[in-house]
């Protein structure tokens, strides 16, 4: 399984990705890898990715796919 780990690329605050909320433009933080929300393939972590720089996210944060 793979998660997707975010780090601020001001503070350096790190986290993981729960959930991403389209109709707010925002996502959802996990603390830790256990809450993190679990992709299956590479094409289900690019399209979150992807989700995430178009709702903005990305301006301030490094978004990476993380084998668990």
């Amino acid at each position: 399984m793979k998660k997707i780990k975010w780090t601020n690329k001001f503070s350096g605050e790190t986290g993981y990705v729960a959930s991403i909320s389209k109709a707010k433009g925002y996502f959802i933080n996990a603390e830790t890898v256990e809450g993190a929300r679990s992709f299956r393939s590479d094409k289900e972590v690019a399209t979150a990715i992807q989700t995430l720089v178009e709702l903005g996210e990305a301006e301030n944060n490094l978004f990476e796919a993380v084998e668990v």
